[in-house]
């Protein structure tokens, strides 16, 4: 212990706790598997680290043999909401590397129930029910099953969880969705800010004054792929142009941060095998950092 720190010093520091999940919807064989560990090797832990600022790493298993994608994401997710639980217990702030966004669901979990809200980067809605999607991809569904429409007995078996109200959710930077998947959110009371040609379709400053009428406090949610390729090429899904620069999703982090308590934050689909120059390497860590350092001041 550094014997020119008082205790009152230490007592004061945050603890960021990296929870790795290195699964795509419970699967390690996918490339999106390989991105939280990237990160690690890049020296996320380290950069985190800062005055005021320590840091913990922890990893996620499966703990079972992969069948299929639906029971590996519920394993997945199982232990992902009692890291989350333990992290918040211990008073630290949970920053999840995850290579899909079905992880959503334990992070949920693990914060529990109150009045939480989501904000939801994303190209994708994510918003698709079993009887809507085309793909029948089931991290599509991901939004869809926290704000309480579909695969509710699954999520039941992950933890203690209440949907998300839908006006307490904001969706940032959507950009490609199925026909039934806009006429969803079009009826739902969920806001969206949608992003065209690199520029949003709406207020974003706007929308999170109205989600902040709903809650205090949210889980920040960000689908790498929400940023434009030019700044992020290394994503799962296939690359939609025109999204975020990386500006614009700081400027939406200090938004969030000026109006919310984050309760937990996730980074989702980073392939770094589809990674050209570690350009998004380079965004993810930009983006990590930024969110412990909101978490920090409105702790």
């Amino acid at each position: 212990m550094d014997d020119s720190r008082s205790q009152k010093e230490i007592a004061k520091e945050m603890q960021v706790c990296l929870i790795q999940v290195p699964y795509m919807i419970g699967d390690d064989r996918q490339g999106g598997s390989k991105g939280p560990g990237r990160f690690i090797e890049a020296g996320a832990e380290r950069l985190l680290e800062a005055p005021g600022v320590g840091v913990t790493v922890e990893h996620v298993e499966r703990t079972t043999p992969f069948r299929d994608s639906v029971s590996a994401s519920l394993a997945v997710n199982k232990q992902l909401a009692l890291q989350v639980r333990r992290a918040i217990a211990a008073k630290q702030f949970p920053l999840v590397l995850a290579g899909s966004c079905d992880v959503c669901m334990g992070i949920v979990a693990g914060i529990g129930e109150g009045r939480c809200g989501v904000v939801w980067f994303d190209a994708h809605g994510d918003f698709n029910t079993p009887e809507t999607t085309i793909s029948g991809f089931f991290g599509g569904m991901s939004l869809a099953v926290i704000t309480g429409h579909c695969y509710q007995s699954l999520w039941a078996g992950i933890g203690n969880s209440a949907p998300i109200a839908e006006a307490a959710t904001a969706v940032l930077g959507v950009r490609d969705l199925d026909l039934a998947e806009r006429e969803r959110l079009e009826r739902s009371e969920i806001q969206v800010v949608n992003w065209y040609e690199g520029r949003p379709q709406g207020d974003v400053q706007a929308a999170l004054d109205r989600l902040a009428e709903r809650v205090q406090e949210v889980y920040a949610h960000i689908d790498l792929d929400a940023l434009d390729p030019l700044v992020a090429p290394g994503v799962v899904d296939p690359p939609v142009p025109g999204g975020l620069s990386l500006h614009d999703m700081e400027e939406a982090i200090i938004g969030v941060a000026a109006r919310f308590r984050i309760r937990a934050a996730a980074l989702a689909t980073y392939n770094p095998d589809l990674d050209q120059d570690q350009k998004t390497l380079r965004a993810g860590l930009r983006i990590m950092e930024l969110l412990a350092g909101c978490a920090r001041d409105n702790r």
